[in-house]
């Protein structure tokens, strides 16, 4: 008896010898083959009902989340002996290499969830004005917008520090001050009327923020130092996040702890070639 042809190579070399014999080859997986003789081509003619239906041999995927808890259940559902977490500082992303490969095997290593951390509205908001002058009036309102963020100095003086740089727009800045209370005065003089007066204005030279560095996440302390710029006679203002990027390091570095704990899987600092 003749065996039933498995491969497709195998289905045409056997059309050939039958193509005398018959035009159809029902090979062992449920496919059928015509032989047209003009041209001698091969059709699938099957009918789609009759085929057995085909499971990859593996699964191959690549998805993107944007929280812990989505990392985690995912992982959970999917993961392995071998599973586990490359987390890239740079990229404050987490990545789960659901089918790696173990110590002494190759593996396909086609599985793959990665969860990258967006930044919160408050910290994007801070971040983006670090280190940027801005005239007064617009620092003032900077401030005004944003003060549910600032812990200190606390609400009640800084709209006092606001109001006095609102209400100062025309008047000629001559220096700064350093006052004991660890705050900057900046002295005018006033010559909008006939009479020439002279004051100051207050700003503190720190401000301590509350700021969430991730969507959801707790907040943490960030300080945020006065800047300042006499520019002629008026006045230029901004702040400058002390170690920023320290402290958005160190957030990332509890989520990769808190990612590995709750997965029971091992992290790696670094991105998976």
């Amino acid at each position: 008896m003749t065996d039933t042809p498995n491969t497709e190579a195998e289905v045409v070399a056997a059309l050939a010898v039958q193509a005398k014999a018959g035009p159809e080859v029902v090979t062992a997986g449920g496919r059928t083959f015509v032989l047209t003789p003009t041209d001698i081509t091969v059709k699938d003619v099957t009918n789609q009902n009759d085929l057995d239906a085909l499971k990859p041999v593996r699964i191959r995927q690549a998805v993107t989340l944007q929280t812990v808890d989505s990392l985690v259940d995912y992982v959970d559902r999917f993961k392995t002996d071998d599973t586990i977490l490359f987390a890239d500082i740079r990229a404050s992303s987490i990545a789960a290499l659901i089918d790696y490969h173990a110590p002494a095997a190759s593996a396909h290593v086609e599985h793959k969830a990665t969860m990258v951390l967006p930044f919160s509205e408050e910290w994007k908001t801070w971040t983006a004005v670090d280190g940027k002058m801005m005239d007064q009036l617009t620092f003032a309102r900077f401030l005004e917008e944003n003060a549910v963020d600032i812990v200190a100095p606390t609400g009640a003086d800084l709209l006092e520090v606001c109001r006095d740089l609102q209400a100062k727009r025309k008047v000629d800045f001559r220096k700064a001050v350093r006052t004991n209370t660890d705050c900057e005065n900046f002295e005018y003089t006033d010559e909008t009327t006939a009479t020439t007066k002279s004051g100051g204005v207050e700003v503190p030279s720190k401000f301590q923020l509350a700021l969430p560095v991730y969507f959801g996440g707790p907040t943490v302390k960030v300080f945020a130092f006065l800047r300042w710029n006499l520019v002629e006679t008026s006045l230029q203002l901004g702040i400058k996040l002390h170690r920023a990027e320290h402290v958005r390091q160190a957030v990332f570095k509890e989520v990769v702890t808190e990612a590995g704990s709750r997965t029971q899987r091992p992290v790696v600092f670094g991105t998976a070639g």
